[in-house]
């Protein structure tokens, strides 16, 4: 059962207890009047019984608007008449106006009352033998008695009303202290201000310039969302004022709710007396009232947590653009950073050219807007021609210094952007001092590579030096060995002492001129006899070594003490890797552009693994490096010798134990190659 079915089954009830509670003392007053009263009254009383039940029990009785009071007054009246005047029974009026007083409320008791009077009145002109002066009084007394019942039940109404304001008021209130954002705040106040009796409807105007008024939350009736208003309406919305003068369409109320940001309620009533329009503008404004407190606090609470995260938002870009290692990482986390701080775009611009360095704001308005200003400054996008057109007049931008002629430029909320301006600023102070950095590291990281690149070049050529030099010390034991066994056999071949000589001033001259000579300043050698003096230099050292040569010329590109040299070191690897006493093969020959010589050796061999890397320089073949001196640099001197006079170097070998062949082809003197 819903509380107003509740509501009319106790006021049915109270109905029903007033009726017997008079029902009863009329059969007092008829026991009271005796014998020739009795019947008549006796059946007024049983009537009147019944009929109370009736209209207890059936309720298409309780809806007639006028049967029940109707037949409580007759009731009554019946039992007055048949009642001695002497006994008083005009109290029972007094029952007949409480019930109407119930039922209609304060003008249902005076209905009563100048019923009940009508009725007495009635009653008196019947029984005009039997009425005395002294019965008018009871006239007087019923009207008091329905001005005070009609008195106690409008107090009584006018609490119930009361109370049911507060209860609204307090279920208002309760939904909206339960709201955090201001958005929420406006619209639970907007829904309970329309569930209010007697109003039509609720919204909330935001106060726009140019006397515009944008309608942001609405329910039930309302005016248009866009709304433009004249100045004397303008100037009622800053004080509470009746809506006719802002909406003429409409009747209700407009009461300002906010200042900053400019919010107004509008409230349209339905027609109503004076008295409840005065009640519910009332009730209407203790809502707003509060409702203003909580929207101002939320507010407060809305801007305290806008700038705590605008706090973050700026801690957080400071630690991307200090966690950045190029200038370009810098550049672009301060635009996401100045973007995220500002609620909007931002770029990076140079000014004196309109150049956008990163970002997603047009160069030109930024730098119109930046040029011949004092920065940092937040300007409004009307200031510039250029600026209006891009990005709109009603557009504003904040604009701080960065760094070598570059400004840091944000789009936001005017008042955002004033705000946080200082935000701003500490956003672009972390980028300059970060590219400052940037740019003393790579200054740095610079002067570190050149001076690496000075340093690999001077080891490259203290190692040349070290080379040049082991390569002099190496190339300088054959003659000297070889001088060695001339000396002891002096008194036989002493021109041959005297040849190795030369060798030798030869191969030094060469080797300090080696910088300023290049190939093909030599004059060309005759292959066959440099042989024959490479071989008799090995003989006197005990060596058995062969000749296999054409019988015409082998005339080669290169120079005599080159080719000596080449000689020299391969039949010299032959001797050490040979057993004493095995024969030892030079073998020339002529091939079209080319000749080719050969030293081919009966001795240790190679493993097939080896012969790609035996001409490397220092290379050894593990196991001969203890049984054979030597430092592995003869084979690399001979290929750095054959490739610079074109030529081509190679060995070949059937296994350990087997013998090597080492070969070199090189290009044949021109005068030979037209021969």
């Amino acid at each position: 059962m819903g509380r107003t079915a509740a509501a009319t089954q106790a006021r049915e009830r109270a109905h029903l207890l007033i009726r017997l509670a008079a029902i009863a003392l009329g059969g007092t007053l008829v026991l009271l009047a005796g014998v020739g009263a009795t019947s008549l009254a006796a059946l007024f009383l049983v009537l009147y019984l019944a009929a109370a039940v009736c209209v207890r029990y059936y309720p298409p009785l309780q809806r007639a608007p006028f049967v029940v009071p109707v037949l409580d007054l007759a009731a009554v009246t019946g039992l007055v008449f048949a009642l001695p005047l002497a006994l008083g029974p005009w109290i029972l009026y007094a029952f007949a106006i409480g019930v109407a007083a119930l039922r209609a409320g304060p003008l249902g008791a005076v209905a009563a009352t100048a019923l009940a009077v009508v009725g007495y009145d009635a009653v008196l002109v019947a029984r005009g033998e039997q009425a005395r002066a002294t019965d008018l009084w009871p006239v007087q007394a019923l009207i008091a008695i329905g001005l005070v019942t009609a008195e106690i039940v409008w107090a009584l109404g006018r609490q119930d009303v009361d109370t049911l304001w507060s209860r609204i008021h307090a279920r208002a209130l309760s939904g909206l202290t339960r709201q955090r954002e201001p958005e929420e705040v406006l619209r639970t106040l907007v829904h309970e201000l329309a569930r209010l009796q007697s109003v039509q409807g609720a919204w909330v105007w935001a106060i726009g310039p140019d006397q515009h008024l944008q309608t942001r939350v609405s329910a039930g009736a309302a005016p248009p969302a866009e709304l433009v208003v004249s100045a004397d309406a303008a100037r009622a919305l800053r004080t509470p004022s009746a809506l006719e003068r802002i909406v003429p369409e409409m009747a209700g109320l407009s009461i300002p709710i906010s200042l900053e940001p400019p919010f107004t309620i509008g409230v349209a009533l339905d027609p109503i007396k004076d008295d409840d329009r005065a009640a519910t503008a009332g009730a209407i404004h203790d809502l707003v009232g509060d409702a203003s407190s909580l929207l101002s606090a939320a507010f407060e609470r809305t801007r305290r947590e806008a700038d705590l995260r605008a706090l973050e938002e700026t801690a957080r870009a400071i630690s991307e653009i200090d966690s950045e290692r190029s200038q370009a990482g810098v550049l672009a986390s301060t635009v996401l950073g100045a973007g995220r701080v500002a609620g909007g775009r931002a770029a990076i611009v140079r000014p004196s050219d309109g150049t956008v360095v990163v970002g997603d704001l047009e160069g030109g308005p930024v730098a119109e807007l930046a040029r011949d200003r004092r920065l940092p400054a937040v300007v409004g996008a009307s200031a510039a021609p250029l600026a209006a057109q891009a990005l709109g007049s009603d557009a504003t931008v904040a604009v701080v210094s960065l760094s070598d002629g570059r400004v840091l430029a944000a789009v936001g909320p005017p008042d955002l952007l004033s705000a946080r301006l200082a935000l701003l600023e500490n956003v672009a102070r972390a980028a300059r001092d970060r590219l400052a950095l940037i740019i003393e590291r790579d200054a740095l990281q610079l002067a570190a590579t050149e001076l690496g690149r000075d340093v690999q070049s001077l080891g490259g050529a203290l190692r040349a030096k070290e080379d040049a030099l082991t390569t002099a010390v190496h190339e300088l034991r054959n003659p000297l060995t070889a001088v060695h066994g001339y000396a002891t056999l002096m008194s036989r071949n002493l021109q041959a002492v005297q040849g190795q000589l030369t060798q030798l001033e030869r191969l030094m001259a060469d080797l300090l001129s080696a910088e300023q000579q290049t190939p093909g300043d030599d004059r060309p050698v005759e292959a066959a006899d440099q042989a024959r003096q490479a071989i008799a230099r090995a003989r006197i050292r005990g060596a058995r070594v062969d000749l296999e040569a054409p019988a015409q010329p082998v005339r080669l590109a290169i120079g005599e003490a080159r080719f000596a040299q080449l000689l020299d070191n391969l039949i010299s690897n032959a001797i050490k890797y040979s057993p004493v006493g095995e024969p030892i093969l030079v073998s020339i020959q002529l091939e079209e552009t080319i000749g080719k010589v050969s030293v081919v050796d009966h001795g240790m061999g190679l493993p097939t693994e080896h012969l790609g890397r035996i001409f490397d320089r220092f290379y050894r073949i593990g196991g001969t490096a203890d049984a054979v001196a030597g430092q592995g640099l003869g084979l690399s001197i001979c290929k750095e010798i054959v490739t610079a006079y074109g030529g081509r170097i190679w060995a070949e070998s059937a296994g350990p134990g087997r013998g090597s062949t080492f070969s070199f082809t090189l290009p044949l003197a021109v005068a030979a190659a037209t021969t």
